[in-house]
């Protein structure tokens, strides 16, 4: 069974109404995006606590891992290098450069300083273009409000079957092509991730090693165009993976009679019962504390406060 589809289970998670998962989501999203970097972090670390209420938490661990950890480190590296000096300059009140760039850069959004900064090994610099410890500090701040909706939105994909999640989103009253799509958006992710596995794999058993044969400069810059070389090679395969898999989508959609009638029937009827209602007065109640904090001095998103 593929890591990246849906495994029931007996806990409490699992028989939670998909609407209250959805729910969850939005609202880890919205108070991530509202406040102060920590309780994003709060957030994400009382979401991953949720995970153990899963099955094959271990498992689904060398997925979710990953895709955080990627997560950190682009968003990081990102923000280290366009977040303007000025907000860094007002948000931690003084700003290190650890590495200068040309100063032509600038123009694409490079962090640049007002004035004259001192740069290691170049000493002091007029406006220098470059990367930053607190650029570094702020784009690991920021991440955690990324990490904690990707956490929620793995939770809904792990332990909702994925008609379910286009029920409740029609019994929500979207529109049922719209939910149908938004469903189709949110399956394809783990699909693409699993294809992507798959098609590693594939590469690996053929003998494709990515690692440097030697530590001279030239033996790693081999190793570097082979990487790039395998991973278009990569990309095509998955691509094609990608659209097969919606042809194959397209056509039992079909044939079950999608869009046939304008009034759907249901095999099981979903109903909220008293654990959905008390999921759901907790999530609301964090969503106006979020609301509240936001307004309360260092506790808010704004004005680009971390």
């Amino acid at each position: 069974m593929s890591l990246f589809r849906y495994a029931g289970g007996e806990t409490f998670l699992y028989r939670l109404d998909p609407r209250v998962k959805i729910l969850l989501s939005v609202v880890v999203t919205t108070v991530a995006a509202m406040t102060v970097w920590w309780i994003s972090a709060i957030l994400f670390v009382g979401v991953m606590a949720l995970y153990a209420f899963t099955t094959n938490v271990k498992e689904k661990m060398r997925i979710v891992a990953p895709l955080v950890l990627a997560s950190f480190i682009g968003t990081a590296w990102a923000q280290s290098m366009i977040a303007p000096y000025s907000y860094l300059l007002y948000d931690f009140g003084e700003v290190h450069f650890i590495y200068a760039f040309p100063g032509a850069l600038s123009a694409l959004g490079i962090t640049q300083a007002n004035g004259t900064a001192y740069v290691p090994y170049l000493g002091y610099v007029q406006n220098p273009v470059g990367l930053t410890w607190e650029g570094l500090i702020y784009g690991l701040q920021i991440t955690f409000r990324s990490v904690a909706a990707i956490a929620a939105g793995l939770l809904l994909v792990f332990t909702t079957q994925p008609s379910d999640i286009l029920t409740s989103l029609e019994k929500s009253g979207l529109p049922v092509e719209l939910g149908f799509a938004l469903l189709l958006a949110v399956s394809s992710v783990p699909k693409v991730l699993e294809a992507s596995m798959t098609t590693l794999n594939a590469l690996k058993a053929r003998g494709v090693d990515l690692r440097p044969r030697g530590g001279s400069p030239a033996a790693v810059a081999s190793a570097l165009g082979n990487t790039v070389r395998y991973v278009l090679l990569a990309l095509v395969t998955i691509v094609v993976l990608t659209l097969r898999d919606a042809v194959q989508i397209a056509i039992a959609a079909e044939i079950r009679g999608f869009r046939a009638s304008r009034k759907r029937t249901y095999y099981r009827e979903m109903k909220m019962r008293l654990p959905d209602y008390v999921g759901i007065a907790v999530l609301l109640a964090l969503l106006a504390a979020g609301i509240y904090l936001s307004g309360v001095p260092g506790l808010g998103a704004i004005p680009y406060n971390p």
